[in-house]
């Protein structure tokens, strides 16, 4: 069934009015027809089943048939803190965290990375918004500035001097797992390090552009705490590392397998 988003301001009637992209989406791409179904959700823990009542280019007509309280999300708080990648890498990055689980992401702007500046982030906010709806997540992960490695360990060392972290519905959280991902770790693997922390916990992955991370920023990681892992023998490409560690977190801790 068609799953869609829309904030919880416009759905406090039992008739509701899609427009702009969404309108758009349900007409002219998956012609949707009065009579059809489908499901919103409100990005409050809230899913509504809706029947279709008039169709237009620009406007849709709903009716709410029930609502209900609705969850996918995992127990574990993950954010994925990614050095940015050349070309439309981060587009595939986005989109498959998303349907991990990741809560919230950081692009970081390494030593090694290739792209220093840029405009997208309403772009991977739309892939992370479609991502969500394609997986029948009922949230949508936080798509955070690009910003400088070095200025990024500080606010996480300082979010980790309060005590705790707060996941996306506030709750605390405590301790954070902080991970980055290593080469030059081979002896110690993310899966043996996963075994000293439970679901409770918020994860934060720090994972490096083509090139990895340099020397010293990953001695500059471990200073500030975070935990030096790998992720096997083989080398995986920057697009292919945060999926990997991302499935080994939730197959270890959350809620797949």
């Amino acid at each position: 069934m068609t799953r869609i988003f829309l904030p919880p301001e416009q759905l406090t009637s039992d008739t509701i009015t899609i427009t702009g992209e969404n309108a758009r989406h349900l007409a002219l791409v998956l012609r949707i027809q009065p009579g059809e179904q489908i499901i919103i959700f409100d990005g409050q823990g809230f899913r509504y089943q809706c029947i279709v009542e008039a169709v237009h280019k620009k406007e849709i007509a709903a009716k709410i048939i029930s609502k209900a309280p609705y969850s996918v999300e995992s127990p574990i708080s993950i954010t994925l803190a990614q050095g940015l990648p050349k070309a439309d890498k981060m587009d595939f990055i986005v989109q498959k965290a998303t349907e991990f689980g990741v809560r919230r992401i950081v692009p970081l702007v390494t030593e090694r990375s290739q792209v220093r500046h840029t405009h997208k982030r309403e772009r991977w906010r739309k892939i992370a918004r479609s991502a969500s709806e394609q997986s029948g997540r009922d949230r949508v992960p936080d798509i955070e500035h690009p910003v400088e490695l070095k200025e990024y360990l500080e606010q996480t060392i300082t979010a980790l001097a309060k005590g705790y972290i707060e996941d996306i519905k506030g709750v605390r959280l405590d301790p954070e797992a902080c991970i980055i991902l290593s080469e030059g770790s081979r002896e110690r693997h993310l899966k043996d390090v996963l075994r000293d922390f439970t679901r409770e916990h918020h994860f934060t992955v720090l994972v490096g552009p083509e090139g990895g991370f340099a020397g010293e920023e990953i001695h500059a990681a471990v200073e500030k705490g975070f935990i030096e892992v790998s992720l096997g023998p083989r080398i995986l490409r920057t697009e292919t590392a945060p999926l990997a560690a991302l499935s080994i977190i939730q197959y270890e801790l959350g809620d797949m397998g």
